[in-house]
């Protein structure tokens, strides 16, 4: 077979091998993860792919079909693994992409040195993209029912057995927030948390980020005024979960742009637990919000058992609660059911 030709085969098959892994990768983040920040990342990958043969000089892209000969290609037949998950799936197809590219940059450079450059520069995208979306898979949070801790609202002998209590009846996530505690006591608590949360159920310091490592904390939430989400990411590193507080559309834009896992916005309701929070926003901010970022969003500030339903409704992925559970005789009882009145919203969503 004529050189020329060949290569131009190679180029067909890997271009096509890549163009095919990245399609997979899309519709893992598009419609199992719920991403539209990556699926357009990974979208515009996949479109640069054919876009880098249109700007070297001399490529004859007619060429690519006319050598194409699938019928005889002897690795058609090769057996691949089983896929057992998602995110083996979509991590295989990642290597897929990444080997495809670094054989369209060796064969290319044998017809255009442009063209080397070209596909090195997209593996070295991917390489930064399949970075992101590993994160994001590791990251698969549960923020349904997200409880917060204060002191002020549980007895300092009670403590443990409050937390067993949430743990045990359906909240997914817990943050510790203590904002009166020296910080031995509240260290205590921290440490005393990490004993009793396990996964999948999440455990959040609040504010305190030495707190959060010296307790081996899953993650840290941090407010407006707080260290600033990139400061706490360099210090946490990629893995732990770092949430923020919201209170505009802006913040929102900002806190994900700056790598936020989640948002917390409101009040949405009037709220005596936190009175500095300002005037309720109600739930029209939610959906308002999830237009703009593609991160989790969970609603705060005077939610119950009462307008838990009108809340998600506005798209809000979790709700936040602390009087809502810890001012009711039997916090477990109040934990489960707001649990099971989530579940039945999202289940009845997905029939």
């Amino acid at each position: 077979m004529n050189s020329e030709r060949a290569i131009y085969r190679v180029i067909d098959v890997n271009l096509n091998r890549a163009s095919e892994g990245l399609r997979v990768i899309e519709d893992g983040v598009r419609f199992i993860l719920d991403d539209s920040s990556l699926t357009k990342k990974v979208k515009e990958l996949r479109h640069s792919l054919i876009k880098a043969i249109k700007v070297v000089p001399g490529f004859d892209e007619k060429k690519l079909i006319s050598c194409r000969n699938s019928g005889k290609d002897v690795g058609a037949k090769l057996e691949e693994k089983p896929r057992g998950k998602v995110k083996e799936l979509i991590r295989a197809n990642f290597r897929r992409v990444q080997e495809a590219q670094r054989s369209l940059e060796e064969f290319g450079k044998l017809l255009s040195p442009l063209l080397g450059q070209q596909f090195k520069r997209l593996r070295f995208q991917t390489y930064s993209l399949e970075k992101q979306v590993e994160m994001r898979l590791r990251k698969e949070l549960n923020l349904s029912l997200y409880a917060i801790t204060d002191s002020s609202m549980i007895e300092e002998e009670d403590f443990e057995k409050r937390i067993k209590e949430i743990a045990a009846n359906g909240a997914t996530l817990v943050q510790l927030r203590e904002k009166t505690l020296p910080l031995r006591a509240f260290l205590k608590k921290a440490c005393s948390m990490r004993r009793i949360i396990h996964p999948p159920l999440l455990f959040i310091v609040n504010d305190r980020i030495d707190i959060a490592i010296a307790s081996g904390a899953d993650g840290l939430h941090v407010g407006q005024e707080d260290l600033p989400i990139l400061m706490a990411r360099q210090i946490l590193g990629e893995d732990k979960i770092i949430g923020i507080s919201t209170h505009s559309i802006e913040q929102a834009r900002q806190a994900e742009k700056e790598g936020a896992d989640y948002l917390a916005i409101g009040p949405i309701f009037a709220t005596r637990s936190k009175p500095e929070a300002g005037p309720p926003k109600g739930t029209k901010i939610i959906s308002q919000i999830k237009e703009v970022v593609s991160i989790p969003v969970v609603a705060i500030g005077g939610i119950n058992l009462d307008n838990v339903e009108e809340t998600l409704k506005a798209g809000a992925d979790g709700v936040a609660v602390m009087s809502a559970i810890f001012k009711e005789r039997d916090v477990g009882l109040a934990v489960r059911k707001l649990s099971q009145k989530i579940n039945v919203y999202h289940n009845n969503r997905k029939s």
